[in-house]
């Protein structure tokens, strides 16, 4: 790593006056202006888990500026609240995403290269990605790991309603871009997320195979893949 920079910087909520905890990681070798990645934690993780931090730094030393944030009442903002409302916290921890996009395009216009903005995100922050993040057309490159399809499927009881707010199934549809914008991986050993997700999103998506990365072991944190996912993460970046 060279010469690594954090920046810890507050992202305002407009819609409910709160501002939202995030870094932004670069070195000394990156560039004036240089495309942004906007790193989405798994559920109940935050910025400073140790899976988010190591692709926060491998993406910042490939010269890109990166962020990541703390979700409502997640990381410090759970440290403030004491308390997660899963039911009514999580429809909005989803579409914040279109404000923390906003902030970069209005707040850092110097560095931000082009329209270059990307989301990479693991389980839950996949899921942001491929339901509010694949409506926002501002964000150009879409790469989810380990994702759920559909949030009915899961063992917690909630409605049809916050199911419908949260799953990719209701938010992404089979357009012939996509295979210039979405990149998707999962193991089949995963056993949080089941595998038949990532080919449910893979046909309702129509991506091709190359678009989908599948690992025969490794879990939900990807053991012994990671140096490989990153690199082909990489690769398609380029597409920015």
């Amino acid at each position: 790593m060279i010469d690594l920079k954090i920046e810890n910087i507050d992202i305002p909520i407009k819609s409910d006056n709160i501002k939202l905890k995030g870094s932004i990681y670069y070195t000394s070798n990156t560039p004036l202006k240089a495309p942004w990645i906007i790193i989405l934690p798994g559920f109940l993780a935050h910025r400073g888990t140790k899976f988010v931090k190591a692709f926060c730094e491998r993406f910042a030393d490939a010269g890109n500026y990166v962020l990541s944030y703390d979700y409502r009442d997640h990381g410090e903002h759970l440290k403030k609240t004491h308390s997660f409302d899963f039911i009514k916290t999580t429809p909005k921890i989803f579409s914040d995403i279109h404000e923390v996009i906003s902030w970069i395009i209005e707040t850092q216009t110097e560095r931000l290269l082009g329209k270059k903005i990307a989301l990479f995100g693991r389980s839950y922050g996949g899921a942001i990605i491929l339901t509010h993040g694949f409506i926002d057309e501002r964000a150009k490159i879409l790469i989810a790991l380990c994702t759920r399809y559909d949030y009915s499927t899961v063992q917690l009881k909630i409605s049809d309603d916050l199911v419908k707010k949260m799953s990719p199934k209701y938010f992404i549809d089979n357009n012939p871009l996509n295979n210039e914008r979405i990149l998707i991986a999962h193991c089949k050993d995963d056993l949080r997320m089941p595998f038949e997700n990532i080919l449910q999103i893979k046909e309702h998506l129509g991506l091709k195979s190359e678009n989908v990365l599948v690992y025969e072991v490794g879990g939900h944190s990807f053991k012994g893949h990671r140096d490989e996912l990153f690199e082909k993460v990489k690769d398609f970046l380029k597409k920015l």
